[in-house]
């Protein structure tokens, strides 16, 4: 077993000096209980080099980690080797990543060496292990060296002794067929061959090798001249292979020329192998050695020459072994380039699975007998199909695409594709190498593909398309408007869905739906289960009374405009109280499919059901608003309160158009944003009033104040630079216009009235002439609105404490919320003047005797901007030709240093204009004219003001005359057949500076 100790050592040294200091009072010491850090550990073991041979060096890194650092450990280790559980020569040395084993395998085979980290504090060692094949070394041929005859005069003891050539010598052993030894540290031998009485032939072998064995033989002749000689040619009988063949009586005396061999054959005459190698000379390509004697061995191709001395081709295939690939080949072939096509000395239809010497096997090389002898790498061939790139492959990277045409005009823009690679473009480029949307990132690591030029991305190509500072591979919400606050995930509260509220339920209007269950055509429909917080609900029943009076004439209409009309977000319900109720829904459901495209049937079809009931049985919470309000038209919006339903009467065509159903559900989806506003993390609401009754009418009750609203902010007031206002106007019982069995009338006021919020004075409370906020109330229902008015900023200061009015002939519940929040915008305003006001739009709009319509001024010395912010609603109608000041566009213009400009009012000219408005805030389903387009309002919308920047008209060293017209078709209005009544235009129109913030 091996071990390595590694170790950070804090040696705390603790003195006690006692006696020194003199005596005094013991001192309690508060102990600190040190803190419990968890031990942990790991370990991991990779070896840095391939699988050597015998011999060879073998690195082994150890990669520990051991937490918390400083903690003792060591290293310990186990070898098991081929022949068993071993102890090898191992060395240890600390990195920088654990530990270094370095070691040297002995012998070939399958080994294996285990690690185990043993930590202080752990009760178990870590361990781990590392696998791996050492190789049978290359050990080289045996060459053995004696003399081949031995000639000797008298009987006599004789020892032969030579020479073996071997990388391991201390392997080797040298045999006549009867004795045996090693040979010495030189490969030197001596075998004792005892006393020769007779000459006589023999064979000495010398075979070598620790781990592959190789052998070379010589035939040794020994001849004691005193023997018989028959032909007298000089050789004993017993060493003569011929011993009656040519000789003395031939005139033949034997000599190095004519018998090589010393085998007492004539060499010319009757020898047949005259090196006597076992090879006839007629197949003796060589005069080998004298003693040498060919076998498979040491003569692969039988042709008379030694291997390992002088062939220079083993396998006689015509290529020299220091170019023979397979120089152990096949016998008896020649290589030429049909058979050998690289010339590597390897047969190619049997051996050689690498015709042309390209380093790719036949089996997948695509040009298999393509130019020969390189090598197929990632520079030369690419794709690795043993094609030569620069003259033999049309496709370097295999990509589908070819490299260039047959005029050598580039097609692959991209021609080193990776291998495989799937989703290649036209151009030759996959998605690692192109960036479609050229944001930087390729496709591939390209979260966010296309997104639009000019964007900044993360690494991942994904940009902040909606501004809200998060990404959009991790933004949930990707379309979040502006002046909006995301949280981690992209949404901001508007985006976020609504919880399902299992508690605080009621039956009336405004008030939240329990939980129902309905039978449908397609199976049960849960109000929870389907609750998703984004939805909205409307649910439309047919009715049929005891004289036949139905509402079947709007609830079967064509669906089709109406559904087109839905938000997306919408579900929608058809139900009867008829004993029909099935056939009823039916008819509906075949209406719906005829009326929808394929497509449109697709998108609706989990989002509009038909109830299989008799909806008079109706339970839970829808069954309790039917019960509770006796209607035939419902709706749920995203807060998931009960709303009624208002007309659908289309003052336009004059007959009910059921479109407007679609209306309300658009109405919800305008309302919410509108009241979760005040929920963003970065606004802050001051509360002018909330939930209180205003009365109304044109006596006492038209003006309400609200005293003492303080401006309390967590910031200085400078800080914000948006100020919007939201504003619900409630009706009585919370009900839409109607009419009571008294014959009097209900819930909400009939007539679309203007109103206003007023601001008092600060120096005076009771002087509230500056108006704040504009609306126009609805025709008979409730109305919620958020209104930007970051112009008047200016009017308020940091912790104000000031008084509001409003101002209306219209009854309901007031709440009204001032919400302050900074976007960053990069100014607010600081200071502003009233400079013009309107007026009677009656000919002397513009008569300066009656109306103020110029203003001078110098302006301030340090600005950043200046502009013209108006309010300007048009009233009065049937008073003349033009039906003004209502229903006529009349222009407002502003000249200014040879500068204009206008702000006007086309919505005038679109019977439905406020009907378009939905989405913007308008009231829907109103009980009066509310699709008609007015001057510069809508009934049961709030009064946007209309903002423009003069800063590049001002003339900051001079005076400055600000010039106001009113005009009509560009010109001075002259009403035509007038009947003399009012046609006025209010104006609300201000100078006002703003500061760099």
């Amino acid at each position: 077993m091996e071990r390595r100790v590694t170790s950070a050592v804090f040696l705390t040294l603790l003195m006690l000096l006692s006696g020194c200091f003199g005596s005094g009072e013991p001192v309690n010491e508060e102990k600190e209980v040190e803190e419990v850090v968890p031990i942990s550990a790991s370990l991991n073991s990779i070896m840095t080099t391939g699988n050597p041979s015998v011999g060879e060096i073998l690195i082994i890194e150890g990669i520990i980690s051991v937490n918390p650092s400083g903690t003792d450990y060591f290293v310990e280790s186990d070898i098991i080797t081929p022949t068993g559980l071993r102890s090898i020569e191992t060395t240890f040395s600390d990195t920088n990543s654990g530990t270094r084993m370095i070691l040297m395998p002995d012998e070939p085979g399958e080994w294996m060496v285990n690690l185990r980290l043993v930590v202080d504090g752990l009760d178990e060692p870590i361990q781990n292990s590392v696998e791996f094949t050492v190789l049978t070394p290359s050990e080289g041929d045996t060459i053995l060296s004696t003399d081949s005859v031995i000639e000797m005069d008298i009987s006599a003891p004789l020892t032969i002794s030579g020479k073996v050539i071997h990388s391991s010598p201390e392997s080797c052993t040298v045999s006549d067929g009867s004795n045996s030894q090693l040979v010495n540290e030189a490969g030197e031998f001596s075998i004792n061959q005892g006393v020769v009485e007779e000459s006589y032939n023999l064979t000495i072998t010398a075979t070598c090798g620790i781990w592959t064995e190789s052998q070379d033989s010589r035939l040794i002749r020994v001849i004691l001249a005193s023997s018989n000689d028959m032909d007298g040619d000089g050789i004993p009988d017993d060493s003569d292979s011929c011993p009656n063949g040519y000789g003395e009586n031939d005139g033949w005396n034997p000599n190095e020329i004519t018998d090589r061999d010393s085998d007492g054959c004539h060499d010319f005459e009757e020898d047949l192998d005259d090196d006597n190698d076992l090879i006839p000379d007629i197949d003796d390509d060589c005069a080998s050695e004298i003693g040498w004697v060919s076998d498979p061995v040491n003569d692969y191709d039988m042709d008379g020459c030694a291997d390992s001395t002088e062939d220079n081709d083993d396998d006689n295939d015509g290529v020299e072994d220091n170019e023979d690939s397979c120089p152990k080949g096949e016998i008896g072939w020649e290589s030429k380039p049909y058979t050998d096509w690289d010339l590597d000395g390897c047969r190619d239809y049997t051996e050689d699975m690498d015709d042309d010497n390209d380093l790719v096997n036949d089996t997948i090389d695509s040009c298999w007998r393509g130019v020969s002898n390189w090598a197929s790498n990632s520079t030369t061939d690419f794709d690795g199909d043993g094609c030569y790139d620069l003259s033999e492959d049309e496709d370097d990277d295999n990509d589908g695409v070819n490299d260039v045409n047959s005029t050598g005009v580039t097609l692959d823009l991209c021609p080193r594709t990776p291998k495989g690679a799937q989703d290649v473009d036209e151009n030759g480029c996959d998605a690692t190498e192109r960036d479609s949307d050229s944001d930087g990132v390729v496709d591939a690591e390209d979260n966010c593909p296309g997104t639009p030029t000019g964007n900044v991305v993360n690494n991942v190509g994904c940009a902040d398309l909606d501004g809200d500072g998060v990404f959009s591979n991790v933004d949930n919400c990707a379309n979040t408007q502006a002046k909006w606050t995301p949280d981690a995930n992209g949404c901001a509260v508007y985006q976020l869905p609504v919880a399902w509220k299992e508690n605080g339920h009621g039956n009336g209007r405004m008030d939240t739906v329990a939980h129902f269950s309905l039978p449908t055509l397609d199976g049960t429909w849960s109000f929870r289960n389907e609750w998703t917080g984004n939805d909205v609900y409307i649910f439309l029943f047919k009715y049929t009374d005891s004289s036949g009076n139905s509402n079947n004439a709007d609830w079967s209409k064509n669906p089709g405009p109406m559904i087109r009309q839905l938000p997306d977000n919408a579900h929608l319900f058809y139900g009867s109280f008829d004993n029909s109720y099935n056939s009823d829904v039916q008819s509906r459901k075949a209406a719906v499919q005829n009326a929808l495209n394929a497509d449109e049937e697709l998108k609706w079809e989990d989002r509009i059901h038909y109830i299989d009931q008799d909806m008079s049985t109706a339970s839970g919470g829808i069954g309790g608003l039917i019960s509770n309000w006796n209607s035939f038209y419902y709706g749920i919006d995203r807060f998931q309160r009960a709303r009624e339903i208002g007309s659908i009467y289309a003052w336009t065509s004059q007959t009910n158009d059921i479109t407007h159903w679609a209306y309300e559900a658009r109405m919800y989806n305008y309302e919410f944003p509108t009241e979760v506003r005040e929920n963003d993390p970065n606004i802050h609401t001051v509360t002018i009033v909330d939930e209180v009754w205003h009365s109304g009418g044109w006596g006492g009750g038209y003006t309400s104040t609200y005293e003492n609203a303080t401006i309390s902010l967590p910031n200085n007031i400078s800080t914000y630079d948006t100020l919007e206002v939201f504003h619900e106007h409630a009706c009585e019982d919370r009900r839409n216009r109607y009419q009571k069995s008294d014959g009097s009338y209900g819930g909400c006021h009939e007539w679309d009235y203007l109103a206003y919020m007023k601001i008092c004075d600060r120096d005076n409370s009771s002087k509230c002439g500056t108006e704040f906020m504009r609306w126009i109330t609805t025709y008979g229902r409730e109305g919620r609105w958020l209104t930007d008015i970051s112009p008047y900023l200016f009017m308020l200061e940091d912790n104000d404490v000031r008084n509001f009015k409003y101002q209306g002939a219209n009854k309901g519940t007031m709440t009204v919320k001032l919400l302050f929040s900074n976007w960053n915008v990069g100014e607010r305003s600081s200071s502003g003047e009233q400079v013009f006001t309107g007026g009677q739009f009656a000919g002397e709009y513009n008569n300066e005797s009656r109306y103020k319509r110029q203003h001078n001024f110098t302006a301030l010395s340090d600005y950043n901007s200046l502009k013209i912010v108006a309010t300007i609603t048009g009233h009065g109608f049937n008073q003349d030709q033009a039906n003004c000041a209502e229903f006529c566009d009349h222009e407002h213009h502003y000249y200014l240093n040879g500068n204009t400009a206008y702000e006007w009012h086309p919505i005038v000219y679109d019977n439905q204009g406020c009907e378009k408005e939905v989405d913007e805030g308008v009231v829907a389903n109103q009980f009066g004219s509310w699709p008609f387009g007015r001057a510069g309002w809508c009934a049961g919308q709030d009064v946007k003001q209309w903002v423009y920047d003069i800063t590049d008209w001002v003339d900051n060293s001079s005076i400055n005359n600000l010039e106001y017209k009113g005009l009509f078709n560009g010109q001075e209005y002259v009403p035509q057949d007038t009947n003399g009544g009012g046609r006025e235009i209010r104006a609300n129109i201000w100078l006002v500076y703003y500061d760099a913030n």
